[in-house]
């Protein structure tokens, strides 16, 4: 894990790392690496140029940002990967690509469900409850996910691990703000999931409406 820590670069590019995300002209690169036998989920986020470097020396970094959320919806019982570490590489004063570290979760990728050529199923039905039950446990805590979608979430025995956290974002107040971009985050699920299979999608209306706080 030291060595790790100290040169991530050196496992992303070893040819044994899996990659979910990796074009160059892609603002992060995602891959999955092996330490020691155990798997791990690499986030970089990587510097677009000269001013998008710049700019992000002004607030906070996103793996940071990733790495807080992470430890929020822990403490609200709310699943997600756990964080491992985070990683900032620094150039004197001036930032440069963070990472963000966390384990690896066995699952099913929700962008692997429910595609065109899927057929509904019977266990869809338990699938959608606990999404139902997520978007329950957000509003409960107050929290905007920003992108909420199948693409960000793994499903282990039916159950949703919600990925991708570096956009949410945790209200302070139950406010009109706040309900507004609730909404639109349960709102991005069912259309996202009509768009690939809009039986999956009439499915899942049946059970998250129910949940919808408006």
């Amino acid at each position: 894990m030291h060595k790790f820590f100290n040169d991530p670069e050196e496992f992303l590019s070893d040819g044994t790392c899996r990659f979910y995300k990796k074009a160059p002209s892609e603002a992060t690169t995602v891959g999955v690496v092996s330490v020691n036998g155990k798997k791990f989920v690499v986030k970089r986020y990587n510097v677009m140029g000269f001013w998008h470097g710049l700019k992000n020396n002004f607030r906070q970094s996103r793996a940071f940002r990733s790495w807080n959320n992470s430890h929020y919806l822990e403490r609200h019982n709310i699943c997600t990967p756990k964080p491992v570490a985070v990683l900032i590489e620094r150039f004197g004063p001036i930032r440069g690509r963070s990472y963000f570290i966390a384990e690896y979760v066995e699952g099913t990728q929700g962008r692997d469900l429910f595609t065109k050529d899927s057929k509904p199923q019977k266990k869809w039905e338990k699938m959608f409850v606990n999404v139902a039950e997520l978007l329950e446990k957000l509003y409960a805590a107050r929290i905007t996910h920003d992108d909420f979608q199948k693409s960000n979430m793994i499903f282990v025995d039916g159950i949703p691990v919600l990925l991708d956290l570096d956009h949410m974002r945790i209200h302070r107040y139950n406010s009109l703000w706040f309900r507004y971009h609730f909404h639109k985050d349960a709102e991005n699920f069912l259309r996202i999931l009509g768009e690939n299979n809009p039986e999956a999608q009439r499915m899942a209306e049946k059970f998250l409406v129910k949940s919808k706080k408006f």
